[in-house]
């Protein structure tokens, strides 16, 4: 009996020093049932509890959200699955994809400023922007060359002038307006706005904003569908022209003194238009010394489309209705398409010297130059475009490599870009395989009358060319002409010489500089742009990936400057256009739609 009398006890004792431990914490509370029913609670808990419940009711209530009742579709009497809600659900989705598919659909008809820029807020402004730029003489001066050390001088002294939100989305293209006396930059996005952004636009401050890079003031005009502007090319004989192309499959041109956006042209809805260039007498002279008639000088347009195409738009000719696909009421001029790649083209270039020759990059992993009056007249057309690279003629593109394809380029990885210089005699290409090539080369080239071909024993031949009737526009590109007739580019040879043609002209490039080209997924691809201001050494312009821009010397491979703020330029430039006219000024644009401005202070 006494050991369970001590066993009693040190058990009571036991379970009164934990009541105290959970005392002390404010746990009290928290003992089980149990533990309360074996022993009579201790005067020290019993206030503790009075004291607890006098705190608690001087405690103001929480304060508890009022929700409403769920109410179940049964007791609201709709039955599960009802057709009612199932035919409701698909007309409101139904709604939804017609109305993207819309936003999404080329725009056929005219538009003016007040329907291009939506809420019309700043219209006047922009109205006046363009009738500057409209009235203002755009012609280049005659300069002489400025050296490298000029220009890098002049780089050098450029400075970030303005920063602003320009388009809502990726910026896909870029380019200034060529007028030196005011700077004006068109900037196009993925969902088919051109923005209009003056960087040098004073506008007021608002309250508690901090001084810094001015924004300047931009506009955006839904010129195309909501798809991607992939190109944008004032026209060399008029600036007050804007062309841009989309994978609406549409070519629209902006005209800025009436402020009137028209369809140029329109193709198969199916085929994306990846680049497209423009080709006027006033953008190469020399190649119409002598000719009858100003209604001869060849005025055209090459676009490039993502399934190995190149379309000759004759801008002579009157429009007439297009055989575009789903809709038989657009109109444009006549076309004319070549399969000359087997899988899209993403560069495209005419060389401005020499006229007939066109240089492009495709994701065949080639760049290759073509002359394209042997397109023209030896190579088939084709009507429609395949509908992938399987579906390619074979036979029809193998013609297009043997007859009309100058040289060619392979690269490990896909060819993203490639552009001439103004003067001809140099182009650059872009690779996925990290490496921006630049060829030297003489114009007269690619217009003398050499086989496209070079033979197996490497020896050149020329070719004798087809005698073509007198007054015709191949008439005075061909070199077949009678002995009394002197071509343009015979003319040229005569004032300089020549230097030996080789085999292979892009056997060998000048330049391979290493560039990582890697922009992936959610970046707009590189693409290098000569500058087009012919007072300058040869230099280009280019992304990178460290979020800088680059600016590159083509005669020797040299980084003449590289541009970046921290406060910025936060995201990869990929896209960036430098002044055809004034050197010294750069644009750049990065995925969201941000764009930046350097120039001289």
């Amino acid at each position: 009996m006494d050991d369970d009398d001590e066993y009693e006890q040190e058990r009571l004792a036991n379970i009164q020093r934990n009541r105290d431990l959970l005392k002390e914490l404010d746990l009290d509370n928290g003992l089980s049932s149990s533990s309360k029913k074996r022993g009579p609670p201790s005067s020290s808990n019993a206030q503790s509890k009075k004291k607890t419940s006098r705190g608690n009711a001087k405690t103001a209530p929480t304060p508890q959200r009022v929700q409403p009742r769920r109410v179940s579709n049964r007791l609201l009497g709709v039955e599960a699955d009802s057709e009612k809600e199932r035919q409701r659900y698909e007309k409101e989705a139904e709604a939804i994809r017609d109305a993207a598919e819309a936003a999404r659909r080329a725009r056929h008809e005219e538009h003016d400023l007040a329907f291009l820029t939506g809420s019309g807020e700043g219209l006047e402004e922009l109205r006046g922007t363009f009738e500057a730029v409209a009235r203002a003489k755009a012609e280049a001066e005659e300069e002489d060359t400025k050296d490298d050390r000029e220009l890098k001088k002049l780089l050098d002294s450029m400075v970030l002038r303005s920063a602003d939100k320009v388009t809502n989305k990726r910026v896909y293209s870029m380019v200034f307006h060529p007028n030196r006396e005011k700077d004006l930059i068109f900037v196009g996005d993925k969902e088919g706005s051109v923005g209009v952004w003056d960087p040098n636009a004073q506008v007021e401050q608002g309250e508690g904003e901090e001084e810094g890079v001015k924004t300047g003031q931009s506009w955006n005009l839904q010129i195309h569908g909501r798809s991607p502007i992939t190109c944008l090319r004032f026209d060399p004989i008029s600036a007050t022209t804007l062309y841009s192309a989309s994978y609406d499959a549409t070519i629209r041109a902006q005209d800025l003194h009436t402020g009137i956006s028209k369809e140029f042209w329109a193709g198969d809805e199916s085929v994306l238009l990846s680049i497209f260039d423009i080709l006027a007498p006033e953008s190469h002279p020399s190649a119409f010394v002598d000719t009858p008639s100003p209604m001869l000088d060849e005025r055209s347009l090459w676009v490039a489309d993502h399934r190995g195409g190149l379309t000759h738009i004759d801008m002579r000719e009157p429009s007439r209705s297009s055989n575009r696909r789903g809709s038989s009421s657009a109109q444009g001029p006549p076309t004319r398409r070549w399969q000359v790649c087997e899988k899209k083209i993403g560069g495209m270039s005419v060389n401005q010297a020499a006229s007939s020759c066109i240089a492009v990059a495709s994701l065949d992993q080639c760049i290759r130059l073509f002359d394209v009056r042997n397109l023209q007249t030896i190579v088939p057309t084709t009507d429609e475009a395949p509908h992938n690279y399987r579906g390619v003629d074979g036979d029809e593109l193998d013609a297009a490599h043997e007859k009309a394809q100058i040289s060619m380029s392979q690269a490990r990885l896909a060819c993203t870009s490639v552009d001439f210089d103004p003067s001809g005699s140099k182009l650059i290409g872009v690779s996925y395989d990290d490496v921006v090539k630049v060829w030297d080369m003489d114009p007269r080239w690619l217009t003398s009358a050499y086989d496209t071909k070079p033979k197996k024993n490497g020896v050149v031949k020329k070719k004798e060319a087809a005698p073509s009737k007198r007054g015709s526009l191949p008439h005075y590109f061909s070199k077949a002409k009678k002995e009394e007739e002197s071509s343009p580019a015979e003319l040229v040879e005569e004032q300089t010489p020549m230097r030996p043609r080789p085999d292979d002209v892009l056997a060998k490039p000048m330049v391979a500089i290493p560039h990582n080209n890697q922009t992936g997924k959610w970046l707009t691809l590189f693409r290098a742009r000569f500058n087009r201001d012919p007072t300058l050494e040869p230099h280009f312009s280019i992304g990178s990936m460290k979020r800088h821009a680059e600016i590159w010397s083509a005669k020797d491979g040299k980084l003449l400057r590289s541009f970046y703020d921290e406060d910025n330029m936060t995201a990869v430039p990929a896209v960036t256009a430098t002044h055809p006219r004034s050197g010294g000024r750069l644009a750049t644009g990065n995925a969201s739609g941000r764009c930046t401005f350097w120039a001289p202070p």
